[in-house]
């Protein structure tokens, strides 16, 4: 049986159509690399040491005082049972952090043990990554007294 249809070819695309859509991607991948490693690098840059601002020099002593107690509080609440160890350490941690934010206005309670360390405040970074295992350990280790001292030195010793 004879008919005048005659069928279609099967469907293909063009070529230069599909190296265009390839080249697309790939160019958007790029971008896409391209700038979240231009914002990883903006925010690594933005922490920066700060100066002390003059306002806080004459209250220094002050400051001292003041975090030192809270330290007194840390010790005495450990010694008598009512914080346990890794409580202990998260609020000895919180206050090394709120003073050195309080005397160079340093937002290093929001830090990471990584950012802290690029501040370039090596005591304040060896104390912060002493109470890290202790905080977050899954069970908490460490020593308390040689802890709680080193954090009064480092505020005693603060200029």
């Amino acid at each position: 049986m004879q008919t005048s249809i005659s069928l279609q070819g099967p469907f293909t695309y063009s070529v230069i159509s599909l190296m265009i859509m390839i080249l697309l991607v790939i160019l958007i991948t790029f971008y896409l690399i391209y700038s979240r490693k231009i914002n990883v690098k903006s925010k690594i840059e933005e922490i920066t040491v700060k100066e002390i601002p003059e306002k806080n020099i004459k209250n220094i002593p002050v400051i001292k005082s003041k975090y030192l107690k809270q330290l007194d509080s840390i010790e005495y609440r450990y010694v008598n049972n009512m914080i346990e160890l890794r409580k202990a350490y998260q609020l000895i941690s919180e206050q090394v952090r709120l003073f050195v934010f309080e005397i160079t206005d340093i937002t290093t309670q929001n830090y990471s043990l990584t950012e802290i360390k690029r501040l370039n405040i090596p005591t304040l970074y060896e104390l912060i990554e002493e109470y890290y295992e202790p905080e977050f350990a899954s069970k908490s280790i460490g020593d308390f007294e040689s802890s709680i001292s080193k954090a009064r030195r480092v505020i005693n010793e603060w200029n």
